[in-house]
């Protein structure tokens, strides 16, 4: 009876000792154990997509193939997405709004990631607006068209948005918006407009938003980025040295699900 214990002993040990080497042997195993992956993620919904600059190399907007005007000397440097503009002193792109895809329209949206250098303490970061034959020195004619600009102090920058309506302007400052100038990080700033209301998101929530304001494009032919000037040169609102990635223009107002599945689509893994 002992001696039947006993080799049933040893063979629940041996059986045991097998099983183990088994699972061992299957994770190093050649070829290696296929582990299921993680589905891939969904590509950017591009639907009314008419602009976008991706800056891998170049400053063109793929839609429309065309190549923005470079005054100065911005350069590259690691983006969000791959590559990423980087501004320096007295530098910006322009580009005609001639030659996009399509005309922009009362509904819109404007979007891309960025990432601050609190130096200088103001800056453009993407303004579509006419001329102001008043003060062409010192522009600030912003009875249409957008202007997209930061400012603050050493500590705190905070994103901002005016847009025109052909009369006056509306103003979209927003708290959400305040970036730490002493650890930035990547935001998505994005700024929409449908049925008379704008708003100005950060990291896909509400900054600011008017339910009774539209926007304007009279004598709007150029866009700047990474600069107000030269059309929102009026309070300062210079070159920025930050970093610019993925900008995207859409002649439709993207909802706030569409806006956070492209921060879940380009946020690493």
């Amino acid at each position: 009876m002992k001696l039947r214990k006993y080799l049933y002993a040893i063979l629940a040990v041996s059986l045991l000792m097998f099983t183990a080497q088994s699972c061992f042997q299957d994770l190093g195993q050649n070829p290696p154990f296929d582990f299921p992956e993680q589905p891939p993620k969904p590509t950017v919904n591009e639907q009314g997509q008419i602009f976008h600059m991706s800056f891998e190399d170049n400053y063109t907007d793929s839609e429309s193939g065309k190549a923005a005007t470079v005054v100065g000397n911005p350069g590259y440097a690691e983006g969000r997405v791959g590559k990423a503009y980087a501004g320096a002193t007295n530098s910006y792109l322009t580009f005609a709004l001639s030659d996009m895809k399509e005309s922009l329209t009362s509904e819109f949206t404007v979007a891309f990631w960025y990432k601050l250098n609190g130096v200088p303490d103001r800056a453009g970061l993407v303004v579509v607006g006419p001329v102001d034959e008043a003060s062409p020195e010192k522009m600030n004619n912003r009875t249409s068209g957008f202007r997209i600009f930061r400012e603050g102090d050493a500590s705190t920058q905070r994103v901002k948005g005016n847009v025109g309506n052909g009369t006056n302007d509306g103003w979209f400052d927003s708290p959400v918006g305040d970036i730490n100038s002493a650890a930035p990080v990547w935001k998505y700033v994005t700024l929409t407009c449908t049925d008379g209301t704008i708003t100005l998101y950060i990291d896909g929530e509400v900054g600011t938003t008017d339910a009774d304001r539209t926007i304007s494009w009279n004598d709007c032919d150029m866009m700047s980025i990474g600069s107000g000037a030269p059309r929102f040169t009026g309070w300062d609102h210079f070159s920025d040295l930050s970093l610019f990635d993925e900008l995207r223009i859409y002649n439709r107002a993207l909802t706030v699900d569409e806006i956070r599945e492209i921060i879940f689509i380009e946020t690493p893994e």
